[in-house]
């Protein structure tokens, strides 16, 4: 039953609090997010692993599922040289940037989106 399998990949998606940002954060986030790809299979663990974390970080990234097009794995193919998911491709001015393995794709995204705590916080 692979659709069963889809849906309780997508399950821990659905109850993950995210977090919370005044109105300017999040327009520096969604600015910084834009140059992001998701490329995933709906039915892998390890791309619903990321999408749980972009949800968590209240991340909004363009997603290519591969299952739904065939361009898409040719364009990971050529672009990232790996037809392999999740993967990130990263856009800077410098160029592309194809990002594999669900654990350093959530190192990245950690590093550039968690929200910094303040001196105060750190004290308590």
């Amino acid at each position: 039953m692979p659709w069963f399998r889809e849906i309780l990949a997508l399950l821990p998606t659905i109850i993950v609090a995210p977090v919370k940002r005044n109105s300017a954060d999040q327009k520096r986030v969604d600015r910084i997010a834009s140059g992001l790809t998701l490329y995933t299979l709906s039915s892998c663990p390890y791309s619903a692993k990321v999408h749980r974390h972009l949800k968590q970080l209240n991340i909004s990234v363009g997603v290519k599922n591969l299952k739904r097009c065939n361009a898409y794995q040719k364009e990971l193919l050529a672009g990232g040289g790996r037809a392999q998911v999740p993967c990130l491709r990263i856009e800077t001015a410098k160029g592309s940037r194809w990002l594999y393995e669900s654990q350093d794709i959530l190192s990245y995204l950690d590093g550039k989106f968690m929200p910094k705590k303040t001196a105060k916080l750190e004290q308590a």
